[in-house]
């Protein structure tokens, strides 16, 4: 089967050539690499179209399309439609593949005909488990993320996903292949066939937190086909904070998107929503624990982590109409 890698860019000129050196690195080469231009400023844009137009990359096949927008949702549908590999597979700019991640994860696709999604495994998450971090704070936020369930959930006996908008991993010290509720756009694969019927949620500007949350779950509740995560194929994603909007307004953003997400897939079942409201405590906690440990402590962005909880309900109208420009216009790009 061939694929194609779709990589959404805005800057990171400079990860961007280690990202493209892991996949001329493929044991498996993908038919084409489309990245998609996020980049406002043309000379933006012109840095990239010049770092593409190196001789050291002609053997990538790599096509370059504008995107009218920021928004890593938008790039990624952009991206995805104008594929022509039998998968798709999406690659964040700052992420680097060990050579033979494609090989293994495509021949699940040759193997499984009902397939439709897979993902491998972060070296960088596997690693953050083996660390052993005295700093009281780190601890503390530790264990109130897995408490109040806010972003990622260890240790689980499958990759399912809470109402909380967190994601549940297996086990990562230990070699796992587990069925999963969700695939990330970080290195996720997905059939080219699936983008005909659904696509990601073009509301979402910049950063699109959680987009692939919407996405790849909603495939799971519609029972489209079976998805897998496995240790089998490993990246790290480095995490660069180039190209990335500011905290205040990514803080505001992960509130509005979540509870977008939330009415989206789990409706309004009372007790989901308990539980969606106890992980927007856990948030607000880990967000003032963050204004110590990173030295950023005001009044006013102390009255930020508080008044972020509750934007999204200020908006909840707009939101329930599925218009989020409201956050655009508050917080623009």
């Amino acid at each position: 089967m061939k694929y194609s890698i779709v990589i959404p860019v805005f800057k990171r000129k400079n990860i961007l050539k280690r990202c493209l050196k892991s996949i001329s690195n493929q044991i498996l080469k993908p038919l084409e690499v489309i990245i998609v231009d996020n980049n406002i400023k043309k000379f933006e844009s012109k840095i990239l179209h010049d770092l593409l137009s190196k001789s050291c990359y002609q053997d990538l096949n790599i096509r370059i399309l504008k995107s009218s927008k920021n928004s890593g949702a938008i790039a990624r549908n952009i991206g995805a439609r104008s594929s022509n590999g039998d998968i798709v597979a999406f690659l964040d700019s700052d992420v680097i593949l060990d050579s033979d991640y494609y090989k293994v994860l495509i021949t699940y696709f040759s193997n499984r005909k009902n397939l439709i999604a897979i993902q491998g495994t972060d070296r960088s998450l596997i690693e953050s488990q083996f660390k052993n971090n005295y700093n009281i704070f780190y601890k503390v936020g530790y264990y109130l993320e897995q408490f109040f369930e806010t972003s990622l959930i260890f240790n689980q006996k499958s990759a399912y996903v809470s109402p909380s908008m967190a994601v549940a991993h297996p086990n990562v010290k230990n070699d796992f292949e587990v069925s999963s509720q969700w695939i990330s756009t970080c290195a996720g694969l997905f059939k080219r066939e699936i983008f005909e019927d659904y696509s990601f949620p073009s509301q979402f500007v910049t950063y699109s937190n959680n987009e692939y949350l919407l996405f790849s779950h909603q495939l799971f509740l519609d029972k489209r086909g079976e998805m897998i995560y496995t240790s089998k194929a490993k990246y790290r994603d480095i995490q660069t904070p180039i190209g990335r909007i500011p905290s205040r307004s990514l803080m505001y953003q992960i509130q509005t998107y979540d509870l977008f997400i939330f009415l989206k897939l789990f409706r309004m079942d009372p007790l989901k929503f308990v539980i969606f409201l106890k992980s927007r405590i856990g948030h607000l906690l880990l967000n003032i624990i963050k204004l110590f440990t990173k030295n950023n402590f005001s009044f006013t962005n102390l009255f930020c982590a508080f008044h972020s909880i509750i934007y999204p309900f200020l908006n909840i109208k707009s939101i329930i109409n599925e218009d989020l420009t409201f956050y655009e216009k508050d917080f623009p790009f």
